[in-house]
C-alpha cells in the first residue's frame, strides 16, 4: 500500500492518522480507528512502528514519491478562517501550548502579566493579532495555522486527491476505498476490510458561528487574514466567508 499523506493540522489530521494506522492491519488491540487514544496517535514513538514518516527518509528519496504513479498522494484542507478558530481553541482554550498564552499576554497586555499565574485567558482577537504579527515579521509559522498550501507544497508536488473538511466523510471514504484497493497482501486486506473513517468526525461551522468568533476582531485584521491565506482560498476553491469585524 504505497501512499504519501501530507498532514494538515486542524483538518481532521488525528482521525485520518487513526484510520491509516488501522489500515496497516498490524494493530490488534483496537477494532476501529475511533478507539485509538489521541495520545497513542500523537506519539511518534508509537506510530513510527506502523507508518513511516517522510522526514525519516533521506531528502533525495522524498519528492520522487509524488512523481511516481505507484504512490497515491493525498491531503485534506479546511476553510482558513475556520481552521484558525480551531487552532485557537486547541492551543489556548483546551490546552496551554508551549506557554503561548504567557507570550501573548506579555506582548499585548504586559500589565496583566504575573509570575504566579498558571494560565491566562487570551482572547481570539489577541490570538489573531499574534498570528498577523508573526506573518508581518516573516517568522516561521506554527503548523496549526500556517497556510495549507505551504505546508504541503502544492505548487511543487503532485497530489492525486485533495479532500476538504467541509465534505470530510465523503472525501475520507474515497481515500479509504482507494487505499484498500492498493493492498496486495490478501491477509492484510481481510483484516482491514471493515475499517472505516470515523463517522461524524468533521463538523463544519456555520457562518453565524464564524461571525460571533470574529466579531471582536478588527475589520482590518480580517482583511489581513484574507491576504495571508489568499493562496489557500484560490488553490483550494474556498470562498471568503462574509464576516463583519469590529471597527
Amino acid at each position: 500500500m504505497d501512499y504519501a499523506f501530507c498532514i494538515v493540522c486542524k483538518a481532521a489530521s488525528t482521525n485520518l492518522k487513526r484510520t491509516l494506522l488501522m489500515l496497516t492491519g498490524k494493530i490488534v488491540n483496537f477494532q476501529r480507528p475511533e478507539q485509538l487514544p489521541e495520545s497513542y496517535v500523537r506519539s511518534n514513538i508509537i506510530t513510527d512502528k506502523y507508518v513511516k514518516r517522510l522526514d525519516q527518509v533521506p531528502p533525495k528519496y522524498r519528492d520522487w514519491r509524488f512523481k511516481d504513479n505507484r504512490y497515491f498522494t493525498f491531503m485534506f484542507v479546511r476553510e482558513p478562517l475556520e481552521r484558525l478558530v480551531s487552532a485557537y481553541r486547541f492551543m489556548l482554550v483546551e490546552n496551554a501550548y508551549a506557554n503561548m498564552d504567557v507570550e501573548i499576554i506579555r506582548k499585548y497586555r504586559p500589565r496583566d502579566y504575573k509570575d504566579s499565574a498558571e494560565r491566562y485567558n487570551v482572547t481570539f482577537a489577541e490570538f489573531v493579532r499574534y498570528v498577523l504579527d508573526q506573518y508581518a515579521a516573516g517568522e516561521m509559522f506554527n503548523g496549526h495555522w500556517a497556510p495549507q498550501n505551504e505546508l504541503c507544497r502544492v505548487c511543487e508536488l503532485r497530489y492525486d486527491f485533495i479532500g476538504h473538511f467541509e465534505t470530510l466523510q465523503k472525501d475520507a471514504d474515497v481515500v479509504v476505498s482507494k487505499l484498500k484497493s492498493r493492498i496486495m497482501d490478501v491477509e492484510q486486506s481481510r483484516r482491514v476490510a471493515n475499517i472505516k473513517f470515523p463517522a461524524d468526525s468533521g463538523h463544519q461551522k456555520s457562518s453565524d458561528f464564524l461571525q460571533r468568533m470574529y466579531a471582536s476582531v478588527p475589520a482590518a485584521h480580517i482583511k489581513a487574514l484574507y491576504q495571508m491565506y489568499a493562496d489557500d482560498y484560490t488553490l483550494f476553491g474556498f470562498k471568503h466567508p462574509i464576516i463583519t469585524g469590529s471597527t
